[in-house]
């Protein structure tokens, strides 16, 4: 099982949960458990805090956004924070940069403050194909 710790914080405005390590399928249900009981909140926002989060796998990005949208059609919101280079490649990678708003810090993602969202850039396509064998590798 990969390496996850989780940390809950329920403030007025937001349940904050903090993910060490890496989220990726061996975590997913000790992830899935977390964010269960998140949305059983009377507070419906959610801040995913990743400072510390080094790895997140689609698997682990399919989770958030299906809490996302559970979240969202229950009047609530799931956002992200302060996520690294590499989680935001991610993120990006599988789609969910522009569907789950991203923010720079936690204080950000608390106060709501689109100056600190993390934006997709337009001139970076979403998906990225790559050559499936090794002749097409070496031609590219």
């Amino acid at each position: 099982m990969a390496a996850l710790t989780l940390a809950v914080e329920r403030l007025a405005a937001a349940t904050v949960l903090s993910c060490h390590g890496a989220l990726v399928a061996a975590s997913a249900m000790q992830l899935e458990t977390a964010l269960s009981q998140a949305l059983l909140r009377p507070e419906l926002r959610i801040v995913v805090d990743l400072a510390a989060v080094a790895a997140i796998d689609c698997t682990g990005v399919m989770m958030l956004r299906v809490t996302a949208g559970i979240a969202a059609e229950q009047g609530g919101a799931l956002v992200l924070a302060a996520p690294n280079t590499h989680v935001v490649h991610t993120l990006r990678e599988c789609g969910s940069l522009h569907s789950i708003p991203t923010y720079r810090s936690v204080q950000a993602a608390l106060d709501g403050d689109a100056n600190a969202l993390i934006a997709e850039p337009e001139n970076i396509p979403a998906q990225t194909s790559w050559p499936m064998n090794r002749a097409e590798r070496r031609s590219a």
